[in-house]
């Protein structure tokens, strides 16, 4: 069962400095900076998306700001995974939530079996991959899996959707074969 998450925000005597809250999250912008000069907000606290590997980097941010160097943070590439079995993971928009920004999406779903490798390994796995794409940008701007090795590919669509490439060359990356991460390849082949 999973409860949801909340903002960790409720630390003794936080309130007393002032920050901008959103309901039980600190305010921050692309910098991970508050209202309040020399506080930073990173992590669970400021209730963007809160996983381990995301405060990672939004502490990566938070440090080159404070050094003076070029850096933001960007929330549009965050990967989701669900170790279960089998695995699910997500990086991007929904058909959904792309719709709610006013995006023409198509929506592309190809079967994990797809790919070799995966049946395979998989007996009687079942299993899909599911693209969406903007349209008129012509961008990647969301992937969702459920199948084995779901938390290992992830990443590939990762970079495609934070990279912002066309399909069209997109459909030009060299997948190594036989993997389970050329189903991505099946994929763009089919928008």
């Amino acid at each position: 069962m999973a409860a949801g998450r909340r903002p960790v925000s409720r630390v003794q005597g936080l309130e007393k400095l002032g920050l901008e809250m959103d309901r039980a999250a600190i305010v921050a912008d692309r910098h991970l900076c508050t209202n309040v000069s020399g506080v930073y907000a990173v992590g669970d606290c400021n209730g963007k998306h809160m996983f381990a590997h995301t405060a990672y980097r939004e502490a990566e941010v938070a440090v080159n700001h404070m050094l003076g160097r070029p850096d933001e943070m960007r929330y549009n590439a965050i990967p989701s995974v669900l170790y279960s079995d089998p695995e699910v993971a997500s990086v991007g928009l929904s058909a959904d939530a792309a719709k709610a920004q006013g995006m023409n999406i198509k929506e592309v779903k190809v079967p994990m079996v797809y790919a070799g490798r995966y049946v395979a390994e998989n007996e009687n796995g079942k299993g899909f991959i599911k693209l969406v794409v903007d349209t008129d940008r012509k961008r990647l701007v969301g992937c969702h899996m459920v199948g084995s090795y779901a938390s290992e590919i992830i990443m590939t669509a990762t970079m495609m959707v934070d990279t912002e490439l066309t399909p069209s060359r997109l459909q030009k990356l060299v997948f190594p074969h036989p993997t389970v991460g050329e189903v991505i390849r099946e994929a763009l082949f089919q928008i």
